[in-house]
């Protein structure tokens, strides 16, 4: 039936054809995708429009944030690529976020210096994310300010987590309502005007994850 719209709507009907095996494509894609992995992905990018949303009310702070982005194989000899969820630039610095939803599903929660989902250690998520965050202080190092490093911060969707915020394993993990005090308090690193233009550089530097031009949430 798709195809036979779609064969109506242009003037060659192979077009029609070629429209229905794409869609049978794509439904047999979906009847063979576990249910669990589709639920992983919805929460993904749950997380990652709720980071976004939270992010915005920080522009009043002089902070810029630049989505989606992709540090490219080869663009830095010996450092590997680097997908970006949530890159904020402000007077505080630089920051690599990175969205965790967890507000269903297992607990989050501290036990002494380690987080915890259930009974699942994340030590490796976040050492994963302080190396991302080290490899794009090295990849951006000549654009980045005397003394900037890109500084990893997990961001946690949760009913509560605490205590937070919280450093552990060289990340900051705090929750989306915990960002107007904890960047608010920082001590600045650069001028308003110096962390603009810096935002502007990695706005060109940084290309988009989908090959597209991104669009500023």
């Amino acid at each position: 039936m798709s195809g036979v719209v779609a064969s109506a709507m242009t003037r060659h009907g192979y077009f029609g054809v070629g429209f229905a095996a794409l869609v049978a494509l794509v439904l047999a894609d979906l009847a063979y995708t576990k249910p669990a992995d589709v639920s992983l992905a919805g929460r993904r990018a749950s997380g990652e429009a709720a980071t976004a949303r939270a992010i915005k009310p920080l522009r009043f702070q002089g902070f810029t944030a630049l989505h989606d982005r992709r540090l490219a194989s080869g663009t830095v000899p010996g450092i590997p690529p680097v997908d970006i969820e949530h890159l904020l630039i402000g007077p505080a610095g630089v920051f690599l976020l990175d969205s965790k939803n967890w507000a269903s599903g297992p607990k989050p929660q501290m036990i002494g210096d380690k987080l915890f989902v259930g009974m699942d250690n994340r030590e490796t998520t976040l050492k994963r994310l302080d190396l991302e965050a080290q490899n794009l202080t090295s990849a951006l190092g000549r654009n980045l300010p005397s003394g900037v490093k890109v500084e990893p911060v997990l961001v946690v969707h949760a009913k509560d987590l605490r205590p937070t915020p919280r450093f552990l394993d060289g990340v900051t993990i705090l929750l989306p309502e915990q960002f107007p005090s904890v960047f608010g308090q920082m001590r600045q690193v650069m001028t308003a005007s110096q962390a603009s233009k810096l935002a502007e550089t990695l706005d060109r530097v940084l290309p988009a994850r989908s090959g597209d031009r991104p669009i500023r949430k």
